[in-house]
């Protein structure tokens, strides 16, 4: 979501595409029936007759003819991605393809709900929920703001050109440590180090220097650049933490020759790593400096993470190889860094061979960001320390 797109949707009206609410869903601590409000909502949406992606926009109040306002809701009112998602997708037939984004526009708090165009209708409830009845299909039809049960006509319209040969495909951060889904947004806390400047940094005297230049030890390769690399060291991994993804089959046929491409641009305030660069040492076997950075050859597995850069952006790539129906597929770790505290948007296209049209997704990063500075003094006499996550 940008700010242009916001500000277009506060000009539209009511109807199959968007809707807003002054005040956000009952959903932390609520009663089944409360968060039935919620779920036939998103339900009525994701079974409309519509051509575009519809918004649910939370903390806006509608004006027909005019611009609506935004009064905007209190930030612990937030809801989270993953929590809804579950909710959502434990109770229906087949998964609704939706998100849930926080969002502020000129300082306020607002809610957004993205509910795809592309869905598998009809879909329904497995089992009675709330104010809801089980296998009933609910619709929101035109500019009715309250869903209804769709007709036996409207369902079997729904049903003639579901798509059941295209691949489903759901992308989501995933739990560092252990094989669990943790929604589309991920935290982080960060440290953005102030090292030294290369100029002021010294280089690292050789001690097997003898007299007249002559070397007195040949079987070690001294590293006189060992205190820049040092500084290098301390900045990486005192700013990049892990993260990993994963990606899951939701739909009822095998997807085939899955791939993620992720585009972070160059200068966003985000960086990126395969990995974070190796402890410095002063001293090294010969030769061994010239094999720094070789990886070696070996055959692609799924879940492997390739990433390259260029002038304008980084480009984060994940080969998934084929997914059967339910299947997920967990990444690689790589690293994220963030030079300020912000909510960071990573759009984002999953391909499959059965997929029409790469699928366009977007996860987030939210950043804590603590600034501190290492002098020149603490770097030469610092020993080097491992990342902590």
């Amino acid at each position: 979501m940008t700010p242009e797109l916001f500000e277009r949707l506060l000009y539209e009206e009511e109807g199959t595409t968007i809707d807003f609410k002054k005040e956000q869903y009952r959903f932390v601590k609520a009663t089944d029936e409360e968060k039935s409000e919620l779920l036939k909502d998103i339900l009525g949406f994701a079974n409309a007759f519509r051509r575009s992606a519809t918004y649910i926009l939370i903390g806006v109040e509608e004006v027909r003819g005019g611009r609506s306002n935004v009064l905007g809701i209190d930030a612990a009112d937030q809801l989270d991605d993953h929590a809804v998602q579950q909710f959502v997708n434990n109770l229906v037939n087949t998964p609704v393809r939706f998100q849930y984004r926080a969002f502020v526009y000129e300082g306020k708090h607002v809610g957004i709900f993205v509910i795809d165009e592309e869905q598998l209708r009809p879909i329904h409830l497995k089992k009675n929920y709330g104010k809801l009845k089980k296998d009933e299909v609910y619709i929101r039809y035109g500019s009715t703001t309250e869903p209804r049960p769709a007709s036996p006509n409207e369902i079997a319209q729904m049903g003639k050109d579901k798509p059941r040969d295209r691949a489903e495909l759901l992308v989501e951060f995933a739990h560092v440590h252990c094989d669990d889904a943790i929604g589309a947004i991920v935290p982080i806390k960060c440290e953005f180090c102030h090292v030294p400047e290369a100029k002021d940094i010294p280089t690292l005297a050789d001690p097997y220097q003898g007299p007249f230049g002559i070397r007195t030890d040949y079987l070690r390769s001294h590293n006189a650049d060992y205190y820049h690399e040092l500084a290098e060291y301390e900045f990486l991994t005192r700013l990049c933490r892990p993260v990993r993804l994963t990606v899951k089959n939701i739909g009822a046929v095998a997807a085939n020759n899955v791939r993620l491409e992720l585009i972070v641009p160059m200068g966003c305030g985000l960086l990126p790593l395969e990995d974070l660069p190796p402890k410095p040492e002063k001293e090294e076997m010969p030769g061994a400096r010239a094999m720094r950075g070789i990886r070696p050859v070996h055959r692609r597995n799924p879940g492997e993470v390739d990433i390259n850069r260029n002038d304008e952006r980084f480009r984060i790539e994940i080969n998934c190889k084929d997914l059967q129906p339910g299947r997920r597929v967990w990444s690689d770790t790589f690293y994220i860094g963030a030079g300020q505290a912000d909510d960071y948007a990573i759009n984002g296209h999953v391909f499959a061979d059965n997929l029409p049209a790469p699928k366009e997704f977007t996860l987030t990063v939210k950043a804590e960001v603590e600034q501190t500075t290492l002098a020149v003094k603490e770097l030469c006499a610092k020993r080097t320390r491992a990342n902590t996550t």
